[in-house]
């Protein structure tokens, strides 16, 4: 091809919601609606999450739902607190490491490429599951937080599960894709599949299939009445336990009554005048803080936004974070981390010295963040595992009293493990894919161990005001977006759309995953400095930079903006 010659390449993009009183942003317009008919009943944004998370589950169900696991980060618009809910899962106490045979060689598989095991069983079926997390932490926080009644907040969910919802080409797209492990499992088979075994079809030259989940409406209806605690210590969690064990599945009823949502410190870090809050533990918001740290020290509004030199240090400081993160990061119950010394500015500061700004690094090796650690421990920890995909949600909710939520969701593996429980509609999810199939290490397979997840739902306030709330899913990708969206918010001054829809990239060691997006001459301009790029096209079956979406207030005008990824259906919708 000539140097004048070009191609045809994708232009999609979404136009920013406005709205003054509330605002939900998720990623399927049913779910957002749901939450947004909340917040005009006179419910407060803790309220819309919770509706939004359950509806989500219905109408995007391969990605989040009853069971899986979530995070949320909350401030109050009156008291200005944050608050931190972890309701991530724990594997089951009966789980032990040698249940997972790993097969010979070196065969990969999974969302972090452990070593394959045997019939896929630390990703996918009955052994797979941890103890679902994420109506618990919904449960808890509507108790702490909400406004309307229980059993009014699950409602939409209700509706759309009971009457069905036409699916749209994402969902259809997404069953078809995932045929081979959806008819593995006859309960799961009969839900998501036709009767003739094809997946359904969307609308094309006439209105699309419905799908409709009937065992999970009597599941809604059953928590929307009694509570989620059926699900945890009632007749739903006896369903889940006979299951399980008619299968040879391991969680217990047990297991399920020992479940409980964690409280986490909130940590606020500073960032040019910004402050932006998330939790430190078991996620992906100190590697999001590390990144901004290292990179503050460098002009990047003077760069200019996308230039050369500017992509040039947001990777090399991404790439720093990262490996720093497989390093040394993990459950803080199993082990010593370092996590104020991972969001030290004096770490970042000794990490930004081994950047050259004219020059890539590809093999910069991780940092030592022990000395800038108040507890003094130096443990060595080694991680491994490539990139992963994930199969996550985001939801983000601001109302008129100015509350704000972010709140991440997950099956862990698209659809989770495959595995419905009969009777109940409930997917569950795949917590062992999290977890290295082969003994020995602190992140192997364990009775009771909790996951680390990249999960980075964060709430960012300007002089101590309320600005912003954003997160998405995208396996370990969630962190270099969550941290490129905010450069683009902050140092460039962008709007919350223009800050999600911006190209991006992506690096956790040597290679740069890079969207073609990004002029050919600015690439060209990166290799040129030692980056060893890997061209991604951004299309809408590809999501090799995750998919945020996020709600900002405009300084200027008070207004909400709600921005979402533009190649998918995702939505936000104003009150």
């Amino acid at each position: 091809m000539s140097g004048s010659a070009t191609r045809t390449e994708w232009v999609i993009d979404k136009t920013e919601a406005v709205a003054r009183d509330g605002m939900v942003a998720a990623m399927q317009p049913l779910a957002a609606e749901a939450g947004a008919e909340i917040l005009a009943r006179g419910g407060n944004a803790i309220d819309a999450a919770v509706a939004t998370a359950f509806a989500i589950g219905v109408v995007e169900p391969h990605m989040s739902g009853l069971g899986g696991i979530a995070f949320l980060v909350y401030r109050d618009g009156a008291t200005g607190r944050i608050t931190c809910l972890d309701g991530s899962t724990v594997l089951p106490a009966a789980i032990r490491p040698e249940m997972f045979e790993v097969l010979p060689g070196d065969q990969r598989a999974g969302m972090y490429n452990w070593r394959a095991t045997k019939n896929d069983a630390n990703n996918t079926g009955w052994l797979a599951p941890g103890v679902p997390g994420m109506p618990a932490l919904v449960s808890e926080a509507h108790r702490r937080f909400g406004r309307l009644p229980w059993r009014e907040v699950v409602q939409p969910a209700i509706r759309l599960a009971g009457d069905g919802f036409e699916v749209n080409h994402y969902i259809a797209m997404s069953i078809a894709a995932n045929y081979d492990l959806i008819q593995r499992f006859p309960a799961t088979r009969r839900i998501f599949l036709k009767p003739s075994g094809a997946p359904p079809a969307p609308p094309i030259n006439g209105p699309g299939d419905r799908l409709v989940q009937a065992d999970l409406a009597r599941t809604l209806s059953i928590i929307a009445e009694k509570g989620v605690d059926e699900l945890y210590r009632g007749e739903i969690a006896r369903m889940i336990a006979a299951d399980m064990a008619r299968n040879g599945g391991l969680i217990t009823e047990a297991d399920l009554a020992a479940h409980r949502t964690v409280e986490r410190q909130p940590h606020l870090a500073s960032y040019r005048g910004f402050q932006i809050a998330g939790a430190l533990e078991s996620s992906g918001f100190p590697t999001v803080v590390e990144a901004l740290h290292i990179v503050e020290g460098f002009d990047l509004a003077r760069l200019g936004f996308q230039s050369p030199e500017a992509l040039h240090l947001i990777a090399e400081a991404l790439r720093r974070a990262m490996v720093d993160r497989l390093r040394h990061l993990g459950d803080p119950a199993l082990m010593p981390v370092p996590l104020q010394g991972i969001v030290s500015p004096a770490y970042a500061a000794v990490r930004r010295g081994t950047i050259d700004p004219a020059r890539a690094t590809p093999d910069e090796a991780p940092g030592d963040p022990w000395p800038f650690d108040p507890s003094g421990d130096a443990v060595r920890v080694e991680r491994s595992g490539a990139p992963g995909e994930g199969n996550t949600t985001h939801i983000t909710v601001i109302d008129r009293d100015r509350n704000m939520v972010a709140l991440t969701s997950t099956l862990g593996g698209v659809f989770g493990s495959g595995v419905v429980i009969e009777g109940t509609g409930i997917l569950l999810n795949n917590a062992t894919t999290w977890f290295d199939p082969e003994p020995g290490a602190v992140t192997s397979i364990g009775p009771g161990k909790r996951v680390m997840s990249a999960s980075t739902p964060v709430v960012v306030l300007r002089d101590g005001q309320p600005f912003a709330a954003l997160g998405s899913p995208g396996g370990r990708r969630v962190m270099s977006a969550v941290y490129q969206v905010l450069v683009n918010l902050i140092d460039y001054g962008l709007g919350i759309q223009a800050a999600i829809s911006a190209p991006r990239l992506h690096t956790e060691g040597p290679a740069v995953e890079i969207s073609t997006r990004i002029p050919a001459d600015v690439r060209d301009a990166l290799a040129e400095r030692g980056h060893p790029l890997v061209p991604r096209e951004d299309s809408l079956s590809s999501s090799f930079f995750a998919r945020p979406n996020g709600i900002l207030i405009d300084p200027a005008t008070g207004e909400l903006r709600g921005g979402v990824f533009p190649y998918t259906p995702a939505t936000a919708v104003g009150v």
